[in-house]
């Protein structure tokens, strides 16, 4: 597996328990008389900046280059903090509008209720209490509004799906 150029430390031991097989696998078919001896080295250094000794090669090659190296290092944390910062704003302002969009469809329920629900049922309770009719049109009115949640969530659920 790499990641940003570096192998990471279990594909290196992956990668020397391999060497080390087909080694032993090449000593094996040589002559028994002359047995050869293999020696591996694995070194592994996990940061952002090289170890010291990656450092001093650079520096001999071409001075200057850590501090370049440290440049580059500084520059990319500033980055990553912008980018942070940038994507907790947006998810604070999505909080926000989304608890504002709540609020308003509680409120325009709330106020959809008053206006129609209560003075649906004082019409109702009126005509029914004057005309000495039967409470069939009660029951049968109240079922209606019932069924209003139900018709304003398969609305909402079709908005959705497109």
């Amino acid at each position: 597996m790499k990641e940003s150029g570096i192998l990471s430390a279990n594909t290196c031991l992956m990668r020397c328990r391999l060497l080390t097989k087909k080694l032993k696998a090449m000593s094996l078919t040589q002559n028994n008389d002359n047995p050869s001896v293999f020696m591996a080295s694995v070194s592994l250094h996990s940061g952002t900046l090289p170890s010291p000794e990656t450092v001093k090669q650079y520096e001999l090659i071409l001075p200057g280059a850590f501090d370049r190296i440290l440049t580059m290092a500084e520059e990319e944390q500033k980055s990553k903090i912008k980018i942070n910062h940038d994507t907790v704003g947006i998810a604070e302002h999505e909080s926000r509008s989304i608890s504002a969009s709540i609020l308003w469809g509680q409120t325009f329920g709330f106020i959809s209720v008053v206006i129609i629900v209560i003075p649906y049922f004082v019409v109702l309770g009126l005509t029914v209490w004057f005309n000495n009719l039967s409470m069939f049109g009660v029951i049968a009115g109240a079922g209606a509004l019932a069924g209003l949640p139900s018709l304003v969530r398969s609305f909402q659920k079709k908005r959705e799906r497109s």
